[in-house]
């Protein structure tokens, strides 16, 4: 138990409200959760997941919505069994999904049967761009009591424009790189100009779903078979290239090859791609590494030399240059 989590007794109370109570069920905290707290259900042969909010004014209602409408599309994404605005016990938004059978990407050999995963993982993924969110940025939770399945029927960011949301952060971050040494004088030189060279890639004028953290964790397999996408904890408004860009920044980092070249295989047989597609991608991934990066310093400085940005700001920088 970390601290700031809920009391596991309200936990349990809250699951045996939400399902039969079952003296052979087990509840656990899961390790992995950031953005929420999560707890593994396990009932006989059934595995659910709940998580909850540490925001008290916060709510999981639009991403039920982005459940529903995925599993509408197609999209192969965990089912929403039962959720709350505000569960009574822990005054708190709280949603209980099923769970993608098998593992991520990351825990299998590298050969056809992971080319096929991430194909069918990057048609999907076109199919979540495809998304339509009225602004940019985090997809709003705060709306309050007007957040009940009834009502929140459109999925709202929190810029009017790309370009406030693309910049919202990147000067500081920026400063904050090259004053720590994260980045060399000339290549936070480089960023910026790169930027101003193409603003006009940051004038979309239509905001699109996107996942928000995906990179080959968020592919589940069973068997050698795709089986989903996971965890819509961090859904944003953006343009079409950021799910690309953030997959491109954590290319290689979990598996031996770099795989992006599959996953744009599945992209392009639901959407075309432009003939610029490769540096509209890697772009993308240079603004995402360098909040990344800076957000690395904010909360883990000792780590923050570590982390993959690192390897991925010069890579981008490379292509972008050429």
């Amino acid at each position: 138990m970390r601290p700031g989590d809920p009391d596991p007794r309200l936990i349990r109370a809250l699951v045996d409200r939400v399902f039969r109570p079952d003296a052979g069920s087990s509840v656990e905290r899961v390790a992995e959760g950031v953005s929420t707290f999560v707890y593994r259900i396990r009932r006989a042969a059934e595995t659910f997941y709940l998580r909850v909010l540490p925001e008290r004014d916060a709510s999981f209602a639009p991403e039920v919505r982005v459940h529903q409408l995925l599993s509408e599309r197609g999209v192969r994404v965990p089912e929403v069994v039962y959720w709350e605005h505000r569960d009574p016990l822990l005054g708190r938004s709280m949603m209980v999904t099923t769970e993608i059978p098998g593992s991520h990407l990351g825990h299998r050999p590298v050969d056809e049967a992971t080319r096929q995963i991430v194909f069918e993982a990057g048609q999907q993924l076109a199919i979540v761009n495809a998304v339509p969110v009225a602004g940019f940025g985090w997809v709003r939770r705060d709306q309050g009591e007007r957040c009940d399945r009834a009502e929140v029927t459109e999925l709202a960011g929190e810029h009017s424009t790309l370009r406030s949301f693309a910049f919202e952060h990147l000067e500081a971050d920026l400063a904050a790189l090259e004053r720590q040494r994260l980045l060399a004088e000339h290549d936070v030189t480089a960023i910026r100009g790169l930027v101003e060279a193409h603003l006009s890639w940051l004038d979309a004028h239509d905001a699109v779903l996107a996942h928000g953290d995906f990179d080959a964790t968020q592919i589940f397999q069973q068997d050698g078979r795709y089986t989903g996408i996971i965890d819509l904890g961090e859904i944003r408004g953006t343009d079409r290239w950021y799910d690309l860009g953030h997959f491109r920044m954590h290319d290689g980092e979990m598996l031996p090859v770099p795989v992006l070249d599959w996953l744009l295989e599945g992209y392009r047989s639901v959407v075309p791609l432009p003939a610029d597609y490769d540096r509209r991608i890697a772009f993308a991934s240079l603004l995402i590494a360098v909040r990344a990066l800076a957000r690395s310093l904010e909360r883990r400085p000792k780590l923050a030399a570590r982390h993959h940005a690192r390897t991925s700001i010069p890579r981008d920088l490379a292509v972008l240059l050429s």
